[in-house]
Parts: C-alpha cells; structure tokens; sequence
C-alpha cells in the first residue's frame, strides 16, 4: 500500500477512550499509533482519512464510524495541534 506505515515500531500509545480497542484495531495492522498520534485533524479530515483507507483496504464498521471520528477528533483535533506547538514554543524559548 502506498504510504502505509509497516507498525514495526509500536509508536505512542492512544490515549484511553471508549473507541480506543476499534481505533487501534482499524489502524495499526498497516501503521503504527504515531501515524495517528502526530496528526491534528478536523472531524471532516478524519472523515476523509477513514474514507482514504477504507479505500485502501481498511475495514470499518458503519456502526464504528461516529464512535472513531469522536475518538480521534478529541484525542488528535486540531486544538490538540495548537496546544503541543504553544507548548512547544513556549519551551523554546528559554
């Protein structure tokens, strides 16, 4: 698969959450969790990345789709983004 990740290496582990277990199972038989974990997406580019890799190959569950694309816009949204990067700056300039 093009751009697939190999989980080779286990990443950062997905923070606790009622879909944790489905996002885990979705996503790290191609990638490992810093795939998820380094992004910082809307609930619409979540969305369109299930879509991408359910395209690819991914199985996801109708009934799943609400319960990952909270899951994943709570845990690695784009105010998750801006928080690490304020952090980050903030620590830089010492």
């Amino acid at each position: 698969m093009a751009g697939a990740q190999a989980p080779s290496a286990p990443g950062k582990p997905l923070p606790p959450g009622p879909a944790q277990a489905k996002v885990k199972a979705a996503c790290t038989s191609c990638h490992n969790t810093s795939r998820i974990t380094e992004q910082h997406l809307t609930r619409q580019q979540w969305s369109a990345q299930l879509e991408k890799m359910e395209g690819l190959g991914a199985v996801i569950a109708d009934s799943d789709r609400d319960a990952l694309l909270s899951y994943l816009t709570r845990n690695f949204g784009p105010q998750k983004g801006a928080a690490k990067l304020a952090k980050k700056s903030g620590s830089d300039a010492d």
